[in-house]
């Protein structure tokens, strides 16, 4: 079964389940650092989904999001 990442886009992007878990469990330099672009719309998705099923609250989710995103937007920039 293929998850789509990006599920809004007129070019989808679909990765296996099995990628998909080894890119969300993935954690070189802390969980919120990620390699690639897939990688980083691997872990989006793995937390909108948590959100959606109710394994995280809006609090938990917004901070998660918050370090990704950030994480994301200042790559290089160490």
């Amino acid at each position: 079964m293929s998850i789509n990442l990006r599920p809004d886009s007129s070019q989808p992007l679909l990765v296996d389940e099995a990628e998909y878990d080894r890119l969300v469990k993935r954690a070189d330099g802390g969980w919120s650092r990620c390699a690639d672009e897939t990688e980083w719309l691997a872990k989006l998705h793995y937390l909108r989904d948590g959100l959606r099923v109710g394994k995280l609250t809006g609090q938990q989710f917004e901070e998660r999001e918050g370090r990704l995103v950030q994480a994301w937007l200042t790559r290089g920039a160490d």
